[in-house]
């Protein structure tokens, strides 16, 4: 069993209420804290994705309603916008086409230690997402320790998914199944400004086709927080492929379901 004095307990509690609130100092990376009872957000966020192997771009949008519910214990709900333009067909057939996706999802996040308090933090994450051609599970075990200026935090995840897709002039479902290991490495400048960078491994497994994909992203972070706003943005390359589908023209990266750069921004309000 942690034990945890009750002097550093409340300069604990003082510290991340008054000053960090539950900002995020990764994008990508999940951090242990949780709201307190009654304490709500609103995040909004933005990401690209740039380039695969032919004309890609893609926006997702993402606005989420945050409410702590004591005990640990925070849920979330959130509605996605998803923008998507790629080259379709081959040579002097070529076009571009464009797509809208609209999604909608539910997630829960319980705090069993605290980063600082404890010997590390942790927490576990799920999620349940409904878009108009999938349905998805998500769940992350999330590990973090602060020292002094500097925070490291650490992310499992997997990703159960059925999609459906068209195949021989018929709709099907298509089951897939991702996972990842995130890394968020973060140093507070001072009371407002942290620096760092994050690390996303992500992987996919499809029923059909096996073991698809491994891919390496990896960039630096920066965030911005003062009373009751934060920012946090990251910008991740992609920097290697471990394993890539069948047909990637390319030797060192995934370019067939995944794109050369990723970047994200998140803001938030305290309500």
């Amino acid at each position: 069993m942690i034990r945890r004095s009750p002097i550093l307990l409340f300069l604990v509690v003082i510290f991340s209420t008054v000053v960090f609130s539950n900002e995020r100092l990764f994008t990508y990376t999940y951090q242990s804290s949780v709201l307190a009872k009654g304490q709500r957000e609103i995040e909004i966020w933005n990401t690209f994705h740039w380039q695969r192997e032919d004309f890609y771009r893609r926006f997702r949008h993402r606005i989420e309603y945050e409410v702590g519910l004591g005990g640990n214990l925070q849920t979330a709900f959130y509605l996605t916008l998803t923008s998507t333009t790629g080259l379709e067909g081959k040579g002097a057939a070529a076009f571009l086409a464009s797509e809208l996706e609209v999604g909608f999802a539910s997630e829960w996040k319980y705090q069993i230690s605290d980063p600082v308090a404890d010997a590390f933090g942790s927490a576990l994450y799920a999620e349940i997402g409904l878009a108009t051609n999938e349905f998805e599970l998500e769940g992350k075990l999330i590990l973090d320790k602060q020292t002094g200026n500097v925070l490291h935090a650490f992310n499992a995840v997997i990703e159960p998914e059925w999609k459906t897709i068209v195949q021989n002039g018929n709709t099907a479902t298509e089951f897939e199944l991702k996972w990842e290991f995130d890394y968020g490495l973060s140093y507070a400048v001072n009371e407002n400004w942290k620096l760092g960078f994050e690390l996303r491994n992500h992987n996919e497994y499809t029923k059909t086709g096996g073991w698809a994909f491994s891919a390496l992203f990896g960039g630096p972070v920066v965030a911005y927080s003062t009373q009751g706003f934060w920012i946090t943005g990251t910008i991740l390359p992609q920097l290697y492929a471990f394993h890539t589908e069948p047909g990637n023209k390319s030797k060192h990266r995934e370019l067939k379901a995944h794109e050369q750069l990723e970047t994200r921004v998140i803001f938030s309000y305290e309500l």
